[in-house]
Order: structure tokens, then C-alpha cells, then sequence
């Protein structure tokens, strides 16, 4: 049995939340743009890229975990059966792992074409200097 703190599940969960706060943090039309240079934007795709190439282990870890559960004998449905509802997920997570890959790849294509880009607009007023 899982506790509070040896809960896996936690994990993406705080995973999710940061995506939401990144999200929230880049809205378009803001005073001051968070995504304003492409120095962060390249960091940016930078860190997705890792997070997407994380993924498809992550996902085979989970289907390969319902899997044992299952030929353990250890899973019932509330209706169909447990084989038709494990089937289903595994396969599910198996395709979410070949899309995480192309996820993968698409933002490593994305993080080199941005690696040679740099500002040339004006820059912010600092009051201080």
C-alpha cells in the first residue's frame, strides 16, 4: 500500500501543476510578455523536450505494472472484464508512448531551429541605470 509520501502518482501530479503555472505565466497580451526573448523560449522548448522524452518510460512502467497486476489476478471491473479493461489501457499506453516519441522528437526539432535566434528589439527601460 501506497503512503502520502511513496505515492508515485504524486509525481505528475506536481508535474501537471507546474504545466499549469507555466501556462498561466505565459499568457499572451500581459504588459510585460514572460516569453519576451528567445533565450527563454529556447529553454523553454528545452525543458518540454526533456519532460517529453521522459515519458514513454514513464507510460511503460504504468502498463507494464497493470499488466503484472492483472496476470496476477489481482484487478476486477465494475462491468466488462478486468481482461478487456487492461487490454484497452495497455494499448492506450503503448500508442500515448509512440506519441510521446514523436512529441520528443518534434521539440528537439523545435529547441534546435530556435538555438541561433537572439533579440534585437528594443530593450525595457530600467530605471535604476
Amino acid at each position: 500500500m501506497t503512503t502520502p509520501t511513496s505515492n508515485p502518482a504524486r509525481h505528475p501530479a506536481k508535474a501537471a501543476d507546474a504545466l499549469r503555472t507555466f501556462n498561466h505565466a505565459t499568457l499572451p497580451g500581459r504588459p510585460v510578455p514572460a516569453l519576451a526573448y528567445p533565450g527563454t523560449i529556447y529553454n523553454a522548448i528545452g525543458s518540454f523536450a526533456t519532460l517529453a522524452h521522459r515519458l514513454p518510460q514513464a507510460l511503460d512502467h504504468i502498463a507494464l505494472a497493470l499488466a503484472d497486476l492483472h496476470q496476477a489476478g489481482h484487478l476486477t471491473a465494475d462491468h466488462g472484464t478486468p481482461t478487456q479493461h487492461t487490454t484497452t489501457a495497455v494499448a492506450a499506453l503503448r500508442e500515448a508512448e509512440r506519441l510521446a516519441t514523436a512529441l520528443t522528437d518534434a521539440l528537439e526539432r523545435a529547441h534546435i531551429a530556435s538555438s541561433p535566434l537572439g533579440y534585437c528589439g528594443p530593450m525595457p527601460e530600467d530605471d535604476d541605470l
